[in-house]
C-alpha cells in the first residue's frame, strides 16, 4: 500500500484538513541526499523542511572541536526552526544522516502560514517546548549515563526514525551523536555484538535483539517518548521516532 505522505510528517498531520491541504499545496517534496549539509550556521536559510523519511543531525559548530550533533530530526518535526521567529540566518548546521524525502517551503511562505493559521503556530509552540525539554534531558543523559546505555538509546532512535532494524550509519556518525570518541562507540558495539544484540560491519548495523536493547537503553529513551506524547496526544505514532538526540 502506498504511503500517505500528507500525514507522514507528524507536525503536518496535526493540522486540520483544510489548513493541511493549503500547507502542502505551498510546499514541494524534495530529496534529502546522504551527507548533504542542508543548512549552514551563520548563513541565510531560505527554506524550512518537514521530513517524511530519513533524518538529519542538528549540529552546533564549535571551532576546533569534532562535529557533534545536539539533536536529530525526522518525521516527528521540522528544521530551520529559527524561521518560526522570523530569523533568516541559521544558528546550526543540518546534515542529512539518513536519506529520504521532506516537504520544503520557503521561509517567506512559512511566515505567511504562521500569520494565517493558529493551528500551525500552536503545533510549533508545542513542538519547540518538547524540543527544549528533550535538550535538557540530553544534558542530564550525557553527564550521568554510560556510553553503552546511550548507544542503545541512539540505535533505538535510529530504528524508530527509519522504521527498520537495518541502520546504515558508521561508528563515526554515532560518535558525533553521542559526543564521544569513535573508539568508545566501537567498544560498546563490540560488546553488543558479542551478546547477540546487534550484528554490524562498516556503515551497517542490524538490530537482532531490540527487547534487550530497550532494557539496556538509559531511561532518557522512554522519557523522550513521553515528552513528545504529552505535547502531541492527538498524533497516533506510526513509529516511535520522537527522541531528541
Amino acid at each position: 500500500m502506498q504511503k500517505n505522505l500528507s500525514l507522514a510528517n507528524q507536525l503536518i498531520a496535526t493540522l486540520p484538513t483544510q489548513e493541511r491541504g493549503l500547507f502542502l499545496a505551498n510546499s514541494e517534496l524534495v530529496e534529502l541526499k546522504l551527507h548533504e549539509m542542508v543548512c549552514l550556521a551563520g548563513h541565510v536559510c531560505e527554506h524550512v523542511w518537514f521530513p517524511v523519511e530519513g533524518f538529519v543531525s542538528i549540529i552546533f559548530p564549535v571551532l576546533g572541536a569534532a562535529e557533534t550533533a545536539v539533536a536529530q530530526v525526522g518525521s516527528e518535526g521540522m528544521f530551520h526552526i529559527s524561521a518560526a521567529f522570523d530569523l533568516k540566518h541559521s544558528a546550526f548546521n543540518c546534515r542529512v544522516q539518513a536519506p529520504g524525502r521532506a516537504f520544503r517551503m520557503t521561509s517567506a511562505t512559512f511566515q505567511r502560514h504562521l500569520l494565517r493559521g493558529n493551528c500551525l503556530r500552536g503545533a510549533l509552540n508545542r513542538y519547540m517546548d518538547a524540543r527544549l525539554c528533550q535538550l535538557a534531558q540530553q544534558t542530564v543523559c550525557i553527564n550521568h549515563h554510560s556510553v553503552e546505555k546511550r548507544l542503545a538509546r541512539a540505535l533505538l532512535m535510529a530504528r524508530d526514525r527509519l522504521c527498520s532494524k537495518e541502520i546504515f550509519l558508521t561508528h563515526d556518525v554515532f560518535a558525533g551523536m553521542l559526543g564521544v570518541r569513535r573508539e568508545s562507540v566501537t567498544q560498546a558495539a563490540r560488546s553488543f555484538q558479542r551478546r547477540g544484540l546487534i550484528s554490524y560491519s562498516r556503515g551497517y548495523v542490524m538490530l537482532t535483539d531490540v527487547v534487550a536493547l530497550e532494557r539496556i537503553a538509559c531511561v532518557c529513551y522512554e522519557a523522550d517518548l513521553h515528552i513528545y506524547g504529552r505535547a502531541f496526544p492527538e498524533v497516533e505514532l506510526t513509529n516511535r521516532g520522537v527522541s531528541g538526540g
